[in-house]
């Protein structure tokens, strides 16, 4: 259903800079730029929550159950059972835009469930912070503060979250290790220029023309 298309797939983990990196790549190129996240909300609309039991459940949440009355475990396999739901709902998306070069980013796009779709006209990189540039830049994200001053412990609640990013982070390395995919560890010794470079090289498009 994606045959036609030249996608080029950004995943990872929060905080490494996909979304800044998939905007920069667009602009550069004139790709059209979906973003996972924009749409997410949208599709929660569209859930079963026999079918999509994760979405739902992320769909009800409070600040207080989505941080800090559950396990960082739980909190896990929620969180990444989520993006395994929305991925279908962003396959269909992908499918019914008119555009055919598309660069894609967002959390949903595991490893696991980008490679069948990794033929010659689609290429794919995985971005991931470390945990201490993790937690340095949600540090500067005012929204995220605002979350967690909505529980009862916000520096548990801080903690909880961090630690679930963290091992959704490993999971997603783990992942694309073992399957042999481009792999980008975001650690800060890098400006954003240079990562962009190098995400132009693994998506083989540092040749192309720049407008």
């Amino acid at each position: 259903m994606l045959e036609n298309k030249n996608i080029y797939w950004l995943g990872g983990s929060s905080c490494a800079g996909k979304s800044t990196l998939a905007q920069m790549v667009a602009e550069q190129f004139h790709l059209k730029l979906y973003s996972c996240d924009e749409h997410f909300n949208g599709h929660l609309k569209e859930i079963d929550k026999t079918k999509q039991p994760a979405m739902y459940k992320v769909s009800s949440m409070t600040a207080n159950e989505a941080f800090f009355n559950r396990s960082v475990d739980e909190q896990l396999r929620v969180y990444g059972q989520s993006f395994k739901e929305d991925f279908l709902f962003v396959i269909n998306d992908l499918a019914r835009l008119e555009d055919k070069e598309i660069v894609v980013e967002g959390n949903q796009l595991l490893p696991s469930l980008v490679l069948p779709y990794l033929k010659e006209n689609h290429k794919a990189i995985w971005v991931v912070p470390t945990e201490y540039f993790q937690r340095k830049q949600y540090r500067k994200r005012s929204w995220m503060n605002e979350i967690i001053r909505e529980t009862d412990e916000p520096e548990t609640a801080f903690e909880n979250w961090m630690t679930r990013d963290a091992l959704f982070a490993k999971h997603i390395v783990k992942e694309a290790k073992q399957l042999k995919l481009n792999l980008l560890e975001v650690n800060g010794e890098k400006d954003i220029r240079e990562n962009f470079n190098l995400v132009c090289k693994y998506l083989r498009i540092e040749g192309r023309m720049r407008y």
